[in-house]
């Protein structure tokens, strides 16, 4: 004889209804979501490539670059985009050991730096309160550390130089020390 039905409380049937559920299929759900992450990532990716993309084609004065340069302005000498290094050469230095410097730094993947002629030297000086080249230069008047080289000759015994502090513009023989700030 069969044995009688037992009657089941609602609380009874709820619990028997939560054990007897279909399964999450945890894998699946994890999959959609990395899929999400990663459209996400490569959206936020695009986002940030096409930002730089711009910048680079469209620089403002001031404006860092990708490669950690800063766009400084349009060259007179060339009239091509110059960049310049993000900070000056770590010490004072004569001139020869200037252009070695300007020789063998390397900013990002870039390493065809140069110290700038008089003309670019000046367009660093109008433009050094701009973007990130912003307190970058050496404005104290100290002696020799607010004077930057240039490339120029000013005769055959001295370079072309300017001071940071006021724009005055000199020169020095090649044996006194001045700052550097080394564009591209």
């Amino acid at each position: 004889m069969p044995e009688p039905e037992k009657k089941l409380t609602e609380a009874q049937k709820s619990a028997v209804a939560f054990m007897t559920r279909p399964k999450p299929n945890f894998d699946a759900w994890r999959s959609v979501r990395e899929a999400e992450e990663r459209q996400e990532a490569e959206e936020k990716a695009a986002a940030v490539a096409k930002a730089e993309a711009e910048a680079i084609a469209n620089p403002k004065v001031g404006d860092r670059m990708p490669d950690g340069t800063i766009y400084a302005g349009i060259s007179p000498d060339t009239n091509q985009r110059m960049y310049a290094a993000p900070a000056d050469a770590p010490l004072c230095m004569n001139f020869n050991d200037a252009a070695k410097y300007a020789t063998d730094l390397k900013v990002g993947d870039k390493q065809d730096f140069r110290v700038p002629t008089k003309t670019e030297l000046n367009i660093l000086f109008e433009n050094r309160e701009k973007g990130a080249l912003k307190g970058t230069f050496d404005l104290t008047g100290a002696l020799y550390a607010s004077w930057y080289w240039s490339s120029t000759p000013y005769n055959a015994l001295n370079a072309c130089d300017q001071r940071f502090r006021d724009g005055r513009q000199g020169s020095d023989p090649p044996h006194m020390i001045s700052s550097v700030r080394c564009v591209r």
